[in-house]
């Protein structure tokens, strides 16, 4: 989702388009160039797909919406959109209509192209009839990450339990994307490989994203927190922090202060790397300064996407000027990797 353009905002939502889609398009537009007003018709067509895919989009945002459920950012992708929601809905029933609602809006569009044709023959309007009942109908194969799988899971949410759910529909997601790959290759439609591609991708990152939410969503960030055996001053030398860290065999990095301020922290895996070639050297040297300072408050999951975006490895909790231990991202993954493994 980085590498993306902020076109406006509807209904104070931010739109964004990813530059894949926008390569995409001139793509289209260069290869229909050479025909009489190709490239104005390649134009006008990309427009209508912009729009047919910001509609659905909007529909998934304003029901969601309805249920309290605010849209982050629409964000829109070659293989059509994504409504980036502020949290999961509460029910399976709000995920139903929410995921629904998209391919509604594109039916109810192709429905209203399709009366405008029948009374007059508008190459516009047949155009926008075929990308919205394309658009409508794909989505509503029961498929991650399609609507129609997101509508599959919630639908089975009740018997199966969301992880099951989820990975039934994922994959079957995977499923149509190899089939899309497939067609693509023995058709010679790369554009068709492509989207399969995305749908692989995106099945398998819900189906993952729902298993760190199940296996540690009910986690506080205090939960998580490992005290920290001792800190070290930032001329301790790295010979001392390899005797701390073999009397604390459970610690996986200690803070390094100056005074009373907390400078960052030292790995276990940096200092035994370098420990026995420099013994001398001062923690400086091994210093990681790109650490989160947090209160320890909320849940796990938030502090975990906090530590994402400032991409730290490890969150120093600090509560009321005391230091109260450390986050560390490393033990996390090992706790979502030994549940992930039990469970199978």
């Amino acid at each position: 989702m980085g590498w993306s353009l902020t076109i406006g905002r509807v209904f104070g939502i931010p739109v964004k388009v990813h530059v894949t889609l926008l390569l995409l398009v001139g793509v289209v537009v260069a290869m229909t160039a050479s025909t009489p007003h190709g490239g104005i018709a390649g134009l006008l067509f990309a427009a209508l797909v912009f729009g047919s895919v910001l509609f659905h989009e909007l529909g998934h945002a304003l029901v969601a919406r309805r249920f309290s459920v605010e849209t982050r950012e629409i964000m829109l992708l070659p293989i059509g959109g994504a409504a980036v929601l502020s949290k999961s809905p509460d029910k399976p029933s709000d995920e139903m209509w929410i995921a629904l609602a998209g391919p509604a809006v594109s039916l109810l569009v192709a429905l209203a192209a399709w009366l405008v044709t029948l009374v007059s023959p508008v190459e516009v309007a047949r155009d926008l009839l075929v990308v919205n009942l394309i658009l409508g109908l794909f989505n509503l194969i029961p498929a991650f990450p399609l609507d129609g799988g997101r509508a599959l899971r919630a639908g089975l949410v009740r018997w199966m339990g969301m992880l099951r759910a989820t990975r039934t529909a994922a994959k079957l997601g995977r499923l149509l994307a190899i089939a899309l790959v497939v067609l693509g290759i023995y058709h010679g439609q790369f554009l068709l490989g492509i989207v399969g591609g995305f749908i692989f991708v995106a099945a398998a990152a819900e189906e993952r994203g729902t298993m760190i939410r199940a296996i540690i969503g009910h986690r506080t960030a205090r939960d998580a927190v490992q005290p920290a055996p001792q800190t070290l001053g930032v001329a301790s030398t790295a010979a001392e922090a390899a005797r701390v860290f073999r009397a604390h065999i459970e610690a996986r990095a200690l803070p390094v202060v100056f005074g009373d301020a907390i400078l960052g922290v030292v790995h276990r895996d940096v200092i035994e790397a370098c420990a026995g070639n420099t013994p001398d050297a001062p923690l400086q040297n091994f210093l990681d300064r790109n650490v989160l300072t947090h209160n320890g408050s909320g849940s796990l999951l938030a502090l975990l996407q906090e530590m994402g975006r400032a991409g730290s490895r490890i969150a120093i909790i600090v509560d009321e000027g005391s230091l109260r231990g450390l986050v560390v991202l490393e033990a996390i993954l090992d706790d979502i990797r030994a549940a992930r493994h039990a469970e199978f």
